[in-house]
């Protein structure tokens, strides 16, 4: 992880990355695409955010963020599991380390301290899996999307939907679990949109596209994206970030 400075912030700015996260830590292993924004969420592990994307709040382990994509308030992403199967699901009998970040001046705190659970070679209590958000997704309020999941491009998940399995490019979902309500669009224009794949430009380069009218928008891009050269702006890693702010 790499604390969040006011230096930081202002490197971040000025090369495109909108952060509202001073005080707190973001991963070493975090790459952004110009121009996005990371208001207050919290990441951890690694994080790719992609152009014209942003996230309000909430938690966000292990996951990448297409372009276009509108992310609520205290949305959680790729929160890993316990292990389920075994004698406990705590982590107190997992974790390498003391449980709890306490004191000495309590019953036992010595052994407490000096505890550390011996596991069975191989034993994993959870799997490190990847949640993929594709391009030009919304994602409501409070919504909850299990580790590994891949939400399709164009797809709406709704305010506290709880989402336990893949969602199709342009498919609604909503409800716990989480099911389909229906297409953004016509099923007739999710081949061509996904072919198409407008999110690859940027918005000054398909102005006059009429984005009220999706019908009538398939067929402009269509004549429209084959002269355009794709928008590919270098992207941030804060990795080489790191040694400068830490």
């Amino acid at each position: 992880m790499i604390p969040v400075t006011s230096g930081l912030i202002e490197s971040l700015r000025q090369a495109g990355i909108e952060c509202f996260l001073q005080g707190s830590a973001v991963p070493l292993n975090t790459t952004l695409e110009p121009p996005c924004s990371l208001k207050w969420m919290a990441a951890h592990h690694s994080l790719f955010v992609g152009a014209f994307s942003y996230a309000v709040s909430g938690y966000y382990f292990h996951v990448s963020i297409g372009r276009y994509t509108s992310i609520g308030e205290q949305v959680q992403i790729g929160r890993s599991d316990h292990p389920t199967s075994w004698l406990s699901t705590s982590p107190a009998f997992y974790l390498p380390g003391p449980l709890f970040d306490v004191g000495r001046e309590f019953d036992h705190a010595a052994a407490f301290h000096e505890f550390r659970p011996n596991l069975p070679a191989g034993a994993n209590p959870t799997t490190l899996k990847q949640t993929v958000i594709g391009n030009d997704v919304y994602i409501g309020h409070g919504a909850f999307i299990r580790p590994g999941v891949t939400i399709g491009d164009g797809a709406v998940v709704g305010a506290h939907a709880v989402v336990v399995k893949d969602v199709p490019p342009y498919a609604v979902v909503a409800g716990n679990p989480a099911a389909i309500r229906k297409f953004r669009v016509p099923p007739q224009l999710i081949g061509p949109l996904l072919e198409l794949a407008w999110w690859r430009f940027a918005p000054w380069q398909l102005a006059g596209i009429d984005i009220t009218r999706p019908a009538s928008a398939v067929k402009d891009l269509a004549r429209l994206v084959p002269a355009l050269p794709l928008y590919a702006p270098a992207k941030i890693s804060l990795r080489e970030l790191a040694d400068q702010y830490r």
